[in-house]
């Protein structure tokens, strides 16, 4: 009986261990999913062309993300359109070509695309996957107008990055442009940082349709970063270039120093302008910009005094003390504009060598200086040490700039009104 019971539990025990098993097994094997991370495909590329088949895949034929290509910018080949997503923390992109023009995929679009027998390649330097059945019937949109939030990185971030980096979207915030001299466009290759080991190139098609814009100076840029080799397919050997996805991909902009500027104010003897006011010329001078008024204000060539750099020997002396305004003003016209003016400006009293301040106001005039707008707020010259003045604007076409120092009377408790010195005057033309 004893024997017939033992029997009976260990067979018992045997049939839930053994249902025990099959359930664990069924749930190790799940199900296969049909997606597989970008970042994965990209690893299996080591120099030679891959093909996609689904035993490389771990069973998976297709890969999703969102497209970060602009379709209606002209700025990439009409038959691609690059692909980002996210796989466990790893942001990563390629670019797909269609045997087909891409007429419906477009930026911020969220899609899947059936990748399987298709090939793994790098042409000219640029990896992609293509295909002879990869049509635009292979790829399916999810959504439309999802929110893009790019990498912000440094120009030399990007630089040492940018295997990794490849085909995702990346901001470079505050990049200057260092080889424009002004009035250049978008269309073709610019290198993207002052620093010459850096070499990293803004690229814009020609047919992009933004490429006869003007190009700014200084600016912030979202772009998508891919390799270009002339002669062969090996990306170690590219070059490194940044497209941007469309025109709104540029903002914060600054476009290129007018010629002649900044002001230096040394091209004209400071014993042409040593009065404070000087009827007979009318208080104008020319320098290499043009000619300048400077009402109740001589050239001053006291160094550290009235020029506070190391280089030149003169700068702009305006009268203290006042009850009426005091001008350095332009009697030229800029014809494109203005998007920023940088000038130094100092206090020093050339007699004492102290500093009393004044107060300033940056102006501009469109109409031929028949009237006059403040730009910004009013500033204090208060150090014997000379500071930079910034203001950024978006002024569009013909303007004309002047430093109004304002009348506030003799000095007293109450009010500071010394002398002011104006020197290296820039001015910036609008992008627009």
């Amino acid at each position: 009986m004893k024997k017939n019971l033992k029997i009976a539990i260990g067979f018992i025990l045997a049939l839930f261990a053994l249902a025990s098993c099959s359930k664990n097994e069924n749930e190790a094997l799940g199900t296969i999913s049909p997606i597989i991370g970008v970042n994965y495909v990209k690893a299996l590329h080591n120099g030679d062309d891959v093909n996609l088949v689904k035993e490389k895949l771990m069973g998976a034929t297709q890969i999703a993300g969102v497209v970060i290509s602009d379709k209606n910018s002209g700025n990439f080949d009409s038959k691609e359109f690059v692909l980002q997503n996210t796989n466990k923390g790893t942001i990563a992109g390629l670019v797909i070509k269609l045997n087909d023009p891409n007429t419906t995929i477009n930026y911020g679009d969220s899609v899947k695309v059936e990748i399987e027998n298709c090939i793994l390649t790098r042409e000219k330097g640029v990896m992609k996957i293509k295909g002879n059945s990869l049509t635009l019937s292979k790829v399916t949109k999810v959504s439309s107008n999802n929110t893009l939030k790019p990498i912000v990185l440094t120009p030399t971030q990007l630089f040492s990055q940018f295997y990794t980096r490849e085909s995702t979207l990346i901001q470079l915030n505050n990049t200057t442009i260092p080889d424009l001299i002004g009035g250049e466009v978008f269309a073709g290759e610019y290198r993207l940082s002052e620093n010459t080991a850096i070499s990293l190139f803004l690229n814009t098609s020609a047919n992009a349709n933004f490429a006869q814009k003007f190009l700014p100076m200084v600016a912030s840029f979202i772009g998508i970063p891919t390799y270009y080799n002339a002669s062969s397919d090996y990306y170690n050997t590219a070059k490194l270039l940044f497209k941007m996805p469309n025109e709104d991909a540029v903002f914060n902009q600054t476009g290129s120093v007018y010629l002649n500027f900044p002001e230096d104010f040394e091209a004209a003897a400071a014993s042409s302008k040593s009065q404070f006011v000087m009827p007979a010329i009318n208080d104008k001078v020319s320098f290499k910009t043009g000619t300048w008024r400077i009402y109740q204000g001589i050239i001053g060539d006291k160094i550290n005094q009235d020029k506070f750099n190391p280089v030149g020997k003169q700068a702009i002396r305006l009268q203290e003390q006042l009850s009426v305004a005091a001008y350095l003003e332009m009697d030229f016209d800029l014809p494109n504009g203005a998007s920023q003016i940088t000038f130094s400006y100092g206090a020093t009293n050339p007699a004492t060598g102290t500093a009393v301040p004044s107060t300033f106001i940056l102006e501009y005039s469109q109409d031929g200086g028949t009237s006059w707008t403040q730009a910004g707020n009013s500033l204090t010259s208060d150090a014997t040490v000379a500071k930079e003045a910034s203001f950024s604007l978006n002024i569009v076409g013909n303007v004309r700039f002047r430093i109004n120092k304002l009348g506030l009377g003799a000095n007293g408790a109450v009010v500071k009104n010394g002398l002011l010195n104006i020197d290296d005057f820039k001015v910036y033309q609008n992008v627009d």
